[in-house]
């Protein structure tokens, strides 16, 4: 009863002082690099100069070297195990789970996981689904075949473990899940924001009030969560909805609190460093945008030492009225390969998402498409309204909604409406955005 009613799911742990988090977090950093340089060749070599045990302050992190995904890729090509390469940190036979990455940005990456790091994953997503206020009793219906890929295993397998009845939802039609949905009572969903939009539209459709369906609370996994469209969540299904942040490679590191202000760095289980966008050489002050670099303590399956995420955050403080001591990011503005120039303006797709998903309710589905025409670049919305409307209400919006993307974006758009239901629905991760040139 004690735990079911506690703020937190590890109550030690989430209120760590900051000292002590260091204390931790440094002393699992010098166990983890041992660990890496005498099982994977990929960090024999990369790690060749350095003695774990003159990690002994934060400036050191600083002689470690970054790794980025095509570094993984690499390693996977080397001579150790046909699938892992020379990533593999334990023996072949503790292999108990095979996930891979979306393969979205090019091939995918194969993630080893024993018997001792999947379990440390679950617990980690067990903080996430505590904090966003999953509780024994719940029915958490997941509206997937979650395939090879990790989120919703991790949610779901963290559901279990917090006492939840898990519903999957996967072979089943959207409004197959809609009625699953209501037949099993769901107190909570875990889904892509994507699919959770469409669901709600699904539900419409069959004549049913999503608010009406008993859902409570929801965490998004697998795409950015802008606020509007977390907003537009919320409205849509009358329930909390909480936001996370991780991946394959490094594991889930940053969740919303019941304060739903910024995300909670999942400390003292990672390092997670912001760096400046220009040098990846200085950690970032309050308030200012830059990549996040992160280290997961827990997992020697697959140990992962300083991996560039290319996730671009605001820096947010410790501490927060929840009683966590953590730090926090304030807000995740998108990712360092979602960075595009246009005519010579930077421009990122989730300021195209948060603009039409706070001041556009009347727009649906959209798409984004980038071209080079003759020796410029252009950029076209394509999208759908909810209703039809007529020709001097669609003139009204069109003319707002190219005024407000050229003061939100710098840039002009090319508009396009099309009929409801021509753009395509996506159940997993969404892309919204194509560049053609």
């Amino acid at each position: 009863m004690e735990k079911t009613t506690s703020r937190f799911w590890n109550p030690f742990t989430e209120t760590l002082s900051r000292e002590n988090i260091r204390t931790v977090q440094l002393k699992n950093l010098r166990s983890l690099l041992g660990h890496a340089k005498s099982t994977t060749a990929f960090y024999e070599n990369s790690l060749a100069d350095i003695d774990p045990r003159d990690v002994s302050g934060w400036e050191d992190l600083k002689r470690l070297p970054l790794v980025e995904k095509k570094d993984l890729r690499k390693a996977q090509e080397g001579v150790g195990h046909f699938l892992f390469g020379d990533l593999l940190g334990v023996p072949p036979e503790e292999v108990t789970h095979f996930r891979q990455t979306s393969g979205t940005t090019g091939k995918p990456v194969y993630v080893p996981e024993s018997w001792e790091s999947w379990p440390w994953r679950v617990e980690i997503w067990c903080h996430i689904l505590w904090m966003a206020g999953f509780r024994p009793g719940d029915r958490v219906f997941l509206p997937f075949g979650y395939n090879v890929y990790v989120a919703f295993w991790e949610g779901h397998y963290a559901s279990e473990k917090l006492g939840c009845t898990v519903i999957p939802g996967g072979a089943l039609s959207t409004r197959g899940r809609i009625e699953k949905l209501q037949e099993v009572r769901a107190t909570a969903l875990l889904n892509t924001p994507t699919y959770g939009i469409h669901m709600a539209e699904v539900a419409a459709e069959m004549g049913l009030a999503p608010r009406e369906l008993g859902i409570r609370k929801m965490v998004c996994a697998g795409e950015p969560l802008p606020p509007a469209t977390r907003s537009l969540l919320e409205e849509l299904w009358g329930c909390d909805v909480y936001n996370h942040i991780g991946g394959t490679e490094p594991c889930a590191w940053g969740a919303m609190c019941p304060a739903k202000e910024g995300l909670h760095l999942l400390e003292p289980y990672f390092i997670v460093e912001i760096l400046d966008l220009e040098t990846k050489t200085r950690e970032v002050d309050e308030g200012e945008l830059g990549v996040a670099v992160v280290t997961p303590l827990g997992r020697r399956s697959f140990p992962m030492i300083r991996f560039n995420t290319k996730d671009i955050v605001r820096k947010g403080r410790a501490g927060c009225d929840c009683g966590r001591t953590s730090m926090k990011v304030q807000e995740v503005v998108g990712r360092d390969d979602d960075l595009r120039k246009i005519r010579g303006v930077l421009f990122t797709p989730v300021a195209v998402e948060e603009l039409l998903r706070g001041e556009f309710p009347e727009v649906g589905e959209f798409r984004i498409e980038i071209e080079r025409k003759g020796a410029m670049d252009s950029i076209g919305l394509r999208f759908e309204t909810r209703e039809i409307l007529g020709s001097s209400d669609m003139k009204r919006l069109t003319s707002r909604l190219a005024s407000r993307l050229k003061v939100k974006t710098n840039l002009s758009f090319d508009l396009d409406h099309v009929e409801p239901g021509v753009l395509e629905r996506f159940e997993l991760k969404a892309k919204r955005c194509v560049d053609l040139r």
